[in-house]
């Protein structure tokens, strides 16, 4: 066997190689944290309290690569006002919250589930309409707009998740697990994603290594012999 590099081709390959490598390492590490994530125990609060009438809201959420609506309503614990999803409907147009002092008066609401971090705005939301009660926006800030200002005042920054929901679709309904009741907020990349990634950043580098090989053996740099050259 001979073999005779090219070397800036051979420079300019290696670094590619251990970049890719790198790529795919990083997005296997990001694999097995959120695996890790998705596995691990979860401390878990409990809100009692009574819905605020007139709070109900209708959310536009983005749930494992699809689009939803989330029912909200306002939970007065006493000390302070919890937003809190109490349904989850697939369907694209948005459903007409019920409006108006009589919704949700007296009902009561406890549940068991966590606080997580509200996500804001970005480039691609739509217009907030407090007047029907349709939001693009998931901030506890934005929604008290829907009550009184003593009210909004004692609104809590984060949002409460309950560990089940109602979920709706296709005129089906059924309680089951709140799928944003996780350690892990990011949802747009569950762990396969990052999986999945690793496998194509490591088949280029694969890919890149055999073009180089070809591409010298084409050159007539790298030779296969069997036996002596005598």
């Amino acid at each position: 066997m001979s073999f005779r590099p090219m070397p800036v081709l051979t420079l300019f390959t290696v670094l590619s190689l251990a970049l890719l490598v790198w790529l795919g390492n990083w997005q296997y590490g990001r694999f097995l944290e959120k695996m890790a994530l998705d596995k691990s125990e979860l401390e878990w609060t409990v809100i009692d309290g009574t819905v605020v009438p007139g709070s109900e809201a209708m959310v536009y959420s983005y749930i494992d690569a699809a689009a939803a609506w989330r029912r909200f309503v306002a939970i007065d614990t006493g000390e302070e006002i919890v937003f809190t999803p109490t349904e989850v409907i697939y369907q694209v147009e948005p459903p007409q919250p019920c409006q108006g002092p009589e919704c949700g008066a007296g009902l009561r609401f406890a549940a068991r589930g966590l606080y997580q971090v509200p996500r804001g705005r970005n480039a691609f939301s739509g217009t907030d309409s407090p007047e029907t009660g349709i939001f693009y926006t998931l901030d506890p800030a934005v929604l008290a707009t829907l009550l009184p200002a003593g009210e909004a005042s004692r609104v809590h920054g984060r949002v409460f998740e309950p560990d089940t929901i109602q979920l709706s679709e296709n005129g089906r309904t059924m309680v089951s697990d709140n799928p944003f009741a996780r350690v892990r907020a990011d949802f747009k990349l569950p762990p396969q994603r990052h999986f999945g990634y690793a496998i194509t950043w490591w088949g280029l580098a694969m890919a890149l290594l055999g073009v180089y090989l070809a591409f010298h053996h084409q050159k007539g740099r790298l030779r296969l012999r069997k036996g002596s050259d005598a």
